[in-house]
């Protein structure tokens, strides 16, 4: 018997078909972009039990007739090209025809298509590859594909899965970004019966990027048209005035199809690199208009990446034409000689405060760098030994912003501000540490920041079984994208556990009534936006409500605490390190050392005595 065999049909169609149907996202993203192809206006998507059990695509373009629907599914058959020359030139999505038979093996299939010129439907129905039969029945104009069992003859592919929520997350998010490319179609998507979105045809970019992405992106955009070389970049950038805690609000498009590019995002991030804080991102909604003979988007089956003929043209083109943009918008206070005829010379110095022949503007935005800190992996609720000498923590101490910035002299017990309980302090380097020496001579160097979370988050982990909701007296809007939303709805009593009480004006407007009342309300929003987005990226790490609870006072001790590059008092830096207690743990609760310590022999060796 030969040792070399010829896979069956079946099996050789499974195995090529985990390539283009990776998860159910891919098959709605296949289905759909064919109906663009299809230049429809119209494309509806239903999902039934977080896709488990259906996902139906319907457009109402006719583009397969009767003679056409059983080849239709057979791969590598198509009307788009006849030739090898029209490879070199695909404009369009679908250009590897194999999607249907892909999808087709991995699941029940049925095909609906009736053109203008067939008077009935014509049915095509397809089990595990097997084509059934063909069944005409009456209906208007239009195609309806309608997927059933996703992988049931795959059990290895839908272990691998992630879970229903997950899975689905990704289909909205997919099908929202797609919207964006083509404001002209109707949009229409449903879940369970249940309209999750509708987006009427003809809408300009700018009410799609607001019914997306919610008011705070669409009220500030900045509208890209660059052009350099064989390329044109265009649509819609954040301006420097926000900036948002994820990337979820940026998608890349290139020739209107969703691409994922190392190379555009780089550009793009070091364009906004001085304009905005680090740790924060900006949002874009962009296009590239490039000539499809010098890329390359037959990489892979799943059509996201791509090869450029030049990579560093394009990130040349994509830095100019943000950096370019950004460089025009005014982050300065202008002097208006028209507004202010009756100007004098102390009108200026009244604006401005000369020091060392510099200017600074108290209230014009500021540049922003890199620190270029390298940030461990954030976890509070590692196993620690905890220190008896915890138990030592004043129960009376207030620990808030008060405290950590007011000097009260009753509190001082010796009258040297300099000598703490930590040891006498030398002072302050780069207005961000502290500098003590102990008393067994050795040097303490502190992260002031990262002392002040410490000692915050440790008052308030002895308050928050304690804690309460307080309600806002002005409460506070907050516009979500559609997977913000479905975060919300779907850890919604998560929410209420931990303090927070809302409610939903319309789709993606979110009014915050309640707050826990440790936080101020000022990070009410930052708190809470980053929670959402917490829920999901650390679904595997976080498993607890009481972890979750933690995380909440650790982003409010950061907000609270004394900030880097803030100049201290000697008032100041007596009360913190009275208030610390550096034997229960070295490290803020983002997992970052408060202290380096540095031993006097060590000093000594250094300069060899």
């Amino acid at each position: 018997m030969s040792k070399i065999i010829k896979l069956d049909k079946n099996l050789s169609n499974q195995i090529a078909a985990w390539e283009v149907v990776e998860r159910p996202v891919s098959v709605v993203k296949e289905l759909v972009e064919n109906s663009l192809d299809a230049n429809c206006d119209y494309i509806k998507i239903e999902i039934t039990d977080a896709w488990l059990k259906s996902i139906i695509v319907s457009d109402n373009w006719s583009w397969i007739d009767k003679n056409d629907l059983e080849i239709a599914t057979e791969k590598y058959t198509t009307s788009k090209i006849k030739s090898l020359e029209d490879l070199y030139n695909v404009m369009t999505f679908w250009f590897r025809w194999e999607a249907l038979a892909s999808i087709s093996s991995v699941s029940k299939l049925k095909i609906i298509s009736k053109t203008a010129e067939d008077n009935f439907w014509n049915l095509l129905i397809i089990n595990w590859w097997e084509k059934e039969k063909i069944i005409s029945t009456a209906s208007e104009n239009g195609t309806k594909i309608e997927v059933n069992n996703l992988f049931f003859n795959t059990p290895a592919r839908l272990n691998y899965l992630k879970t229903a929520k997950t899975e689905y997350s990704h289909i909205q998010e997919f099908l929202q970004n797609i919207t964006l490319s083509y404001p002209e179609i109707w949009f229409e998507f449903i879940s369970d019966n249940k309209e999750i979105f509708k987006y009427k045809k003809w809408e300009d970019l700018k009410t799609r990027i607001y019914n997306i992405y919610g008011d705070e992106f669409a009220s500030n955009l900045l509208k890209i048209d660059f052009s350099m070389s064989w390329m044109k970049v265009t649509w819609y950038i954040s301006s420097p005035n926000v900036s948002f805690q994820n990337k979820n609000r940026q998608v890349i498009f290139v020739n209107r199809r969703i691409i994922k590019s190392p190379i555009i995002y780089k550009a793009i991030n070091d364009a906004y690199l001085r304009y905005i804080p680090h740790s924060s991102y900006p949002a874009y909604v962009l296009n590239l208009e490039i000539n499809p003979t010098i890329i390359d988007v037959n990489v892979h089956p799943r059509k996201q990446e791509i090869r450029f003929a030049s990579e560093s043209e394009v990130f040349r083109c994509f830095y100019h034409a943000i950096a370019d943009n950004l460089e025009k918008t005014s982050l300065v206070w202008v002097w208006n000689q028209e507004e202010n005829n009756n100007f004098v010379a102390e009108d200026l110095f009244s604006k401005w405060n000369f020091t060392e022949n510099k200017f600074n503007q108290s209230n014009s935005p500021k540049y922003y760098t890199p620190s270029g800190t390298n940030f461990r992996e954030f976890s509070p609720y590692k196993e620690i030994n905890l220190n008896p000498n915890q138990s030592q923590i004043k129960e009376s101490l207030d620990f808030s912003r008060e405290i950590l910035w007011n000097f009260q002299e009753e509190n001082i017990s010796s009258n040297d501000l300099h000598e703490t309980k930590l040891g006498r302090v030398v002072g302050q380097m780069f207005n961000s540490y502290i500098v003590v020496e102990t008393k067994d001579k050795n040097m303490l160097i502190l992260d002031q920041h990262a002392l002040a979370e410490r000692i915050i988050y440790e008052k308030l982990s002895k308050q928050k079984n304690e804690a309460k909701s307080q309600r806002l007296l002005i409460r506070e809007n907050i516009n979500l994208t559609a997977k913000e939303k479905w975060l919300i709805e779907t850890n919604k009593y998560t929410f209420l556990e931990i303090w927070f009480d809302f409610e939903f004006l319309w789709w993606n407007n979110l009014i915050l009534n309640s707050i826990p009342d440790f936080i101020n309300k000022e990070n009410s929003k930052e708190i809470f936006l980053s929670i959402i987005w917490d829920l999901e990226n650390w679904a595997s790490k976080i498993k607890t409500l009481e972890e979750v609870k933690n995380k909440i006072l650790a982003y409010t001790s950061c907000r609270r605490a004394i900030k880097f590059w803030n100049k201290l008092s000697i008032f100041e830096m007596n009360k913190l390190l009275n208030d610390a207690v550096l034997d229960y743990s070295n490290t803020c609760p983002h997992w970052r050392p408060v202290a380096f310590e540095i031993n006097l022999e060590e000093l000594k060796k250094k300069y060899e005595r």
